[in-house]
């Protein structure tokens, strides 16, 4: 099957723009003794995948191993390179023709196309990469600053006003209990008996496992310190008593 995909944004009224891509996409078939099947015509912004779009996403469920996608232009296409480049590794691995009306065939090795595709793909990794850098840079700056980085919120806090985390003062003596019970030697299947019956919820071994390797450094020092308090207190309590 051959089917034809033709867009134009909410900006653009009239039926115009989707005339001439029409109009493009049948002198192409012309010349090449194609005959599209079936149009697909969608009323949004490049900026969303296919998937995202009505005819667009109607569309990609039809499609099926050796059909073609004609289109006029690569911007009525995607204004989306990530999206783009996505798109054409998986209609490659579908043997699905992918043809611009002005650059050809993007899926056959050896056509014009081709090559864009390629020069396309490398700024795409770029851009990702870029990307990938400065999501790690706002991240650090947020850890530093004690606020959300997103995701799920770490076991032990909540998420207060401004995005900043603070302690969440329930589970941190769920956390407190479980550690306590850890370092006097208690089984991992005994700390979860007694923090069912505690909190009257299930827990999962993996998680507890989980959280006592995340909080054993701080609660190793914590110890540490409340013994060093301890020493300190009772030294001075016996110099008072000595002086006195």
């Amino acid at each position: 099957m051959i089917y034809a995909y033709l867009r134009k944004s909410n900006e653009e009224g009239s039926n115009s723009s989707f005339d001439t891509q029409k109009h493009k996409i049948q002198g192409y078939c012309q010349i090449h003794n194609l005959k599209v099947d079936e149009y697909f015509e969608d009323i949004c912004s490049g900026g969303l995948l296919l998937e995202q779009r009505q005819s667009g996403m109607l569309m990609s469920t039809k499609l099926k191993k050796g059909d073609t996608i004609i289109c006029s232009a690569l911007d009525r296409y995607s204004r989306s390179h990530y999206g783009l480049v996505n798109d054409v590794e998986k209609y490659k691995r579908q043997k699905i023709k992918l043809i611009f009306t002005d650059l050809g065939d993007v899926i056959s090795s050896d056509s014009l196309g081709s090559v864009f595709y390629q020069i396309l793909s490398i700024m795409s990794e770029w851009y990702r990469k870029s990307l990938s850098e400065k999501q790690k840079i706002a991240q650090g700056k947020l850890k530093e600053q004690g606020k959300y980085q997103g995701g799920k919120v770490e076991y032990g806090k909540d998420l207060g006003t401004n995005g900043v985390l603070v302690d969440c003062e329930k589970q941190k003596r769920e956390i407190n209990l479980i550690m306590s019970l850890r370092h006097k030697g208690t089984k991992y299947k005994d700390i979860k008996s007694k923090l069912e019956r505690y909190t009257g919820k299930t827990w999962h071994h993996s998680f507890l496992v989980k959280l006592v390797k995340r909080y054993e450094d701080n609660w190793i020092v914590k110890k540490e310190n409340n013994i060093r308090r301890r020493l300190v207190n009772s030294f001075t309590n016996e110099r008072n008593i000595c002086d006195v």
